[in-house]
């Protein structure tokens, strides 16, 4: 699933078409006609994005696991087929495509005030307020469920918006934090030391093209731990392993020895660990 930095690049490009009037408009909502109106603003929203017509409503779109937002020029070939496409605007200068999403809504500004998904979202570690206030937000959100386990609990946006199963794992490992620990376990000031730096890589991911990185050693890996169960640690050697955890069975990725992890932890559900051969 993409996530936040991968939501506000897709913003990003999708700017150039502010100011602009759409010439053309599909979309699997039926009768939606939007020819003639003005797209006056691209928001992200930790995992969602509103495209906003007239400044009074928005096309709203949760891209899930497979959707994409591609921007073209005018008569340029797309890269998807049409089949897949979701929702399609078009300008004098630009082509934007939704491909494969499984969300996508018309809303009013009243409808996204009251939406269950979007009113309920916790801070965006990408959003304008650089200060330490959605930190402290979203540590007291964490501290309303005291027992739950601290990987399950920062992938939930209605925590802390933007990060997903990527950012859950390598956060964890470079903190040093037990995924299966709960959240009680933890002080604020390893809380908020978290959370910081879940906001530090999410910013440094939005410079440049290429791969999300959260480990930049020339010639390594781009992650530490993510999608690497059975490879050795890069600390100390120990195998990295794989457990599924929560009701929707995320992967969370760790090093059992660095951070302690395992121990006490509930049973996971269906496997105990993946470990695949060193390489």
């Amino acid at each position: 699933m993409p996530e936040g930095d991968t939501l506000h690049k897709v913003a990003a490009r999708l700017q150039v078409m502010v100011g602009q009037a759409v010439t053309r408009f599909e979309s699997v909502i039926p009768e939606l006609a939007l020819v003639g109106r003005t797209i006056t603003a691209v928001e992200a929203r930790g995992k969602n994005l509103l495209i906003w017509f007239d400044g009074t409503h928005a096309l709203y779109t949760h891209l899930r696991m497979e959707g994409s937002w591609h921007l073209y020029q005018p008569h340029s070939p797309w890269r998807k087929p049409a089949t897949a496409a979701r929702a399609v605007i078009a300008t004098e200068s630009w082509l934007a495509v939704c491909f494969y999403a499984p969300t996508v809504e018309w809303l009013s500004a009243w409808e996204i005030e009251h939406h269950p998904v979007l009113s309920a979202l916790g801070p965006d570690l990408l959003g304008p307020d650089e200060s330490d206030q959605p930190l402290a937000e979203a540590l007291q959100r964490l501290r309303a469920d005291p027992r739950r386990p601290l990987g399950e609990a920062i992938l939930d946006q209605r925590i802390v918006a933007g990060l997903g199963n990527v950012y859950k794992s390598e956060l964890l490992f470079m903190e040093r934090l037990d995924p299966f620990k709960p959240v009680g376990d933890y002080d604020d000031a390893t809380l908020l030391r978290l959370l910081a730096a879940g906001r530090k890589w999410l910013r440094r991911n939005l410079v440049g093209a290429g791969p999300r990185k959260t480990r930049w050693d020339v010639g390594r890996a781009n992650t530490w731990v993510y999608n690497r169960s059975g490879e050795l640690c890069p600390r100390c050697n120990t195998p990295i392993a794989m457990r599924r955890q929560g009701t929707l069975g995320r992967t969370t990725y760790y090093c059992p020895r660095c951070q302690q992890a395992g121990a006490g932890a509930e049973p996971p559900r269906g496997r105990v660990l993946v470990r695949g051969p060193a390489r």
